[in-house]
């Protein structure tokens, strides 16, 4: 018999017989398409071809089961897709809340001229600032470092809002001139 001419169907129907050419046949037909569709989402081929290998084995070991209505290969894949989302919920990496993670934790191995750079931008940065006039050194300071909004720091400098928004403009144009900000 020819099983590579026989279609999807008429394989299976010989697998509920216990036909193994023809559960190698249809083996050879779906592996290389289900193989593809899994290693899309997984990204690992050992363990897209491991998820193929174990679908199709557990195709073969269910074959005397009414496992399915219809046509094999929407079936196949349709497993096949389960069996991916299955592996991704159980192997989704634990995630923390930005509020649980310090500042280091970014930094895996701080270089050892880490502390002379900071302390070298921070110098930077107040020069930058002592350039700017006054008043504009400090709404951008309340701003910034002191999360104020406009209106508090019109309240607060005895200011209309407008002005305030003014200063931050040009302050913010000059430190970009700098290349501070």
């Amino acid at each position: 018999m020819k099983y590579h001419e026989i279609s999807d169907m008429d394989l299976w129907q010989y697998c509920k017989q216990d036909d193994l050419k023809a559960y190698k046949e249809l083996f050879r037909r779906f592996s290389p398409k289900l193989y593809k569709q899994a290693v899309v989402y997984i990204k690992d081929r050992m363990i897209a071809e491991e998820l193929v290998l174990d679908l199709l084995f557990s195709i073969w070991q269910k074959r005397h089961e009414p496992i399915m209505q219809g046509e094999i290969a929407p079936y196949l894949f349709r497993c096949m897709r389960n069996a991916v989302l299955k592996y991704l919920r159980k192997n989704i990496p634990p995630t923390l809340s930005f509020q649980n993670l310090s500042e280091d934790s970014f930094v895996e191995e701080k270089r050892a001229d880490y502390n002379l750079i900071v302390a070298e931008n921070q110098k930077i940065y107040e020069s930058s600032l002592s350039d700017l006039s006054p008043q504009r050194r400090e709404v951008f300071r309340l701003s910034r470092e002191e999360n104020l909004s406009y209106a508090e720091i019109a309240i607060e400098m005895n200011l209309s809002v407008n002005t305030v928004e003014n200063y931050m403009v040009a302050a913010l144009k000059s430190l970009r001139k700098k290349n501070i900000i």
